[in-house]
């Protein structure tokens, strides 16, 4: 069974009025690609209701706070407690001195949680994906624009999607060659 379906529009303006026609009739699991950035597809495709804030700033928090704790421990550990030196009369445990480092470990760990995250919930990391293989998607990059329904939605079926899809104009509907 294939796991999405690619049709391909002439227009960016076809393509979008394509995904408001999909939206109404139930579908979320939409993805377009274009040979250009088009404004109203990205509208479409993202919609009022289908924005959800990112938790991104969370786990970026999250990661710069464990550093920071870590990074604070592991000083107090080492030179608190095993290796104390007394240094101008200060004691061996002096929170002062353990800024710095708390607070660059806290800014480098968060910041690689935010690089991490942005790829990965851009669908980065991967070099390659399935639809390359299907016949004719090179003209995503050219002149044409390409809708992907994937299975995963809840209103997909083979039949059904297919139907749908040519209702809206599509020059081809296409299923990609999922790879081993």
């Amino acid at each position: 069974m294939a796991d999405r379906i690619l049709a391909q529009y002439e227009h960016e303006d076809a393509l979008a009025a394509a995904v408001h026609r999909l939206r109404a009739k139930g579908y979320r699991a939409l993805d377009a690609y274009l040979p250009f950035p088009a404004v109203e597809v990205e509208d479409a495709l993202i919609g009022p209701a289908l924005t959800a804030p990112s938790r991104l700033p969370y786990l970026c928090f999250v990661f710069g706070v464990l550093a920071e704790g870590t990074a604070y421990a592991l000083q107090w550990l080492l030179n608190g407690y095993l290796y104390p030196l007394v240094v101008g009369g200060r004691p061996p445990h002096f929170p002062l001195a353990f800024v710095p480092i708390t607070f660059e470990m806290g800014v480098l760990f968060a910041s690689f949680a935010a690089v991490i995250g942005v790829l990965w919930r851009g669908r980065l990391v991967r070099l390659t994906d399935d639809v390359q293989g299907t016949p004719g998607f090179e003209s995503a990059t050219r002149d044409r624009f390409w809708l992907e329904i994937s299975a995963a939605d809840p209103a997909f079926d083979p039949d059904r999607t297919r139907a749908d899809l040519a209702e809206t104009g599509a020059l081809r509907i296409e299923l990609p060659e999922v790879g081993p």
